[in-house]
């Protein structure tokens, strides 16, 4: 009994058909997949936690060894990344260089790696040096934010300079990558300016399982809490639409039932900063409560105490913070200038929460619509959205697709393709036969069949000959 299935737990006896003929196993090569990272947690943001996701989701795959390289990391987090099958290595440090993060432009001279895996500029300047001692790695660059948007509203020196050059930096990462990964539609988009569309696999991050056991409370309350969470600081105050929230949320101190904002992300000793820039927005201090930033496994008890979580942002690659509160539930809002936004709007009842305006009297319009409802028809909503959302969008259905890409960058196109015509043949004859109409077993033969074919092809003298060529 073995796995087959690179997303599924579904175990199938072998094919006895298959097994006469050949020898070798599945498990007797694998791809060696290794994530470029600066964090195994959450507490840097979007990208650290769709690159966690992506590792555990790769992991899954029985025929892939998942390593995230990284400088640092705990013990705790060791055992986490284990119990996910993704295998932590940590850099050798480099006196001299004033980011750890640049320690990651290296790698041990025993580690093996088929693809590298990197994120934006930050995560992705490093493999350009990899690629020199590993010619042969495959190098794929997840892209997470378009950097002149962004700079459009930063509050820095010369941000529009500065945003420039990060996006020429961007781009020519992304030219000099085999694939390139785009987050959410919105940034595929984006990528489609500057590489082939061919060369380019939207990801749509799907539901967060863990948040998905959120209990939420039915009784109404007194008090409608709208949340806004995020890193707080000063130079995104713009960007993240918080003064948006702030004028929004004023504008309903008049209503008959109260209103206010609590706003999570605060970066310690920055709190009454923030506050302050918050009250000059208009918004009473009565209606408004800060909070420090929270570890990510406590943002459950936050989606718990809100009923509603709203993104304002004036700009977002994708928005993961309003997903996130998806995932566990709560009723959302979020900008139509952001890749959730775009996604929501493919999926049955997702335009409903996505509001086409800056204005915040436009956003104090939808919140008071929101709160109109019972708070049980409200939390039915949000977890029917939720629900229609996982069934457009899911991690594995994402992550199988890169798998495919993976594997043809690793063995080739070609062979992939010759493998899928054969495939169909068999499967084709096999069902006429057997009379199955058991899909989900069917997809598991498949793999087994298609990993089987890979591994006999790496193994062979015809995989040398065809690498020789490609060189």
């Amino acid at each position: 009994m073995f796995q087959v299935s690179p997303f599924s737990n579904t175990s199938v006896p072998p094919l006895e058909e298959a097994s006469k003929g050949c020898s070798i196993s599945t498990s007797s090569w694998k791809l060696k997949v290794t994530l470029l990272s600066s964090e195994w947690g959450s507490t840097r943001g979007g990208l650290s936690t769709i690159n966690r996701k992506l590792a555990i989701q790769l992991a899954r795959d029985v025929n892939m060894e998942v390593c995230m390289y990284l400088p640092a990391f705990s013990d705790e987090d060791k055992k986490a990344a284990d119990k996910c099958r993704v295998r932590l290595l940590k850099a050798k440090e480099r006196p001299g260089y004033d980011d750890p993060i640049d320690w990651l432009a290296s790698v041990p001279s025993d580690h093996q790696m088929n693809v590298v895996i990197g994120h934006g500029i930050h995560l992705g300047r490093q493999i350009p040096h990899l690629k020199e001692s590993h010619p042969e790695c495959k190098w794929i660059q997840v892209v997470h934010t378009d950097p002149e948007e962004l700079s459009m509203f930063k509050t820095y020196t010369d941000p529009i300079a500065k945003g420039g050059k990060k996006h020429e930096a961007e781009v020519k990462l992304c030219q000099e990558a085999d694939q390139v990964v785009a987050v959410g539609p919105k940034l595929a988009d984006t990528c489609s300016h500057s590489c082939e569309k061919e060369k380019v696999l939207v990801l749509t991050p799907g539901i967060f399982s863990e948040f998905a056991d959120v209990n939420q409370a039915t009784e109404e309350r007194q008090v409608f809490h709208v949340l806004v969470f995020g890193r707080g600081d000063s130079e995104d105050f713009a960007l993240k639409g918080y003064d948006i929230a702030a004028k929004a949320v004023a504008t309903l101190k008049d209503e008959k039932h109260a209103f206010k904002l609590v706003f999570v992300g605060a970066p310690s000793g920055k709190e009454e900063h923030l506050t302050e820039m918050l009250l000059n927005k208009g918004i009473l201090r009565s209606q408004l409560i800060v909070r420090s930033a929270k570890e990510r496994k406590q943002l459950a008890q936050e989606f718990y105490g809100a009923d509603l979580a709203i993104m304002p942002s004036r700009t977002e690659g994708f928005g993961l913070s309003a997903l996130e509160a998806l995932s566990a539930g709560l009723p959302v809002l979020v900008t139509h200038n952001s890749g959730l936004g775009q996604a929501l709007k493919e999926v049955r009842r997702g335009k409903s929460v996505v509001v086409n305006s800056e204005d915040p009297v436009e956003w104090a319009k939808a919140i008071r619509e929101v709160r109109s409802k019972p708070r049980s028809v409200r939390l039915k909503e949000a977890s029917d959205l939720r629900k229609n959302y996982s069934e457009t969008y899911n991690w594995e259905e994402q992550c199988s697709r890169l798998v495919v890409k993976i594997h043809e960058l690793v063995v080739g196109k070609c062979f992939v393709c010759i493998f899928d015509v054969l495939c169909n043949v068999y499967l084709t004859t096999w069902l006429w036969r057997m009379g199955s109409n058991d899909c989900e077993y069917v997809i598991t033969i498949y793999f087994h069949l298609k990993y089987s074919f890979i591994s006999c092809f790496e193994n062979s003298q015809i995989s040398h000959i065809h690498r020789a060529h490609l060189k």
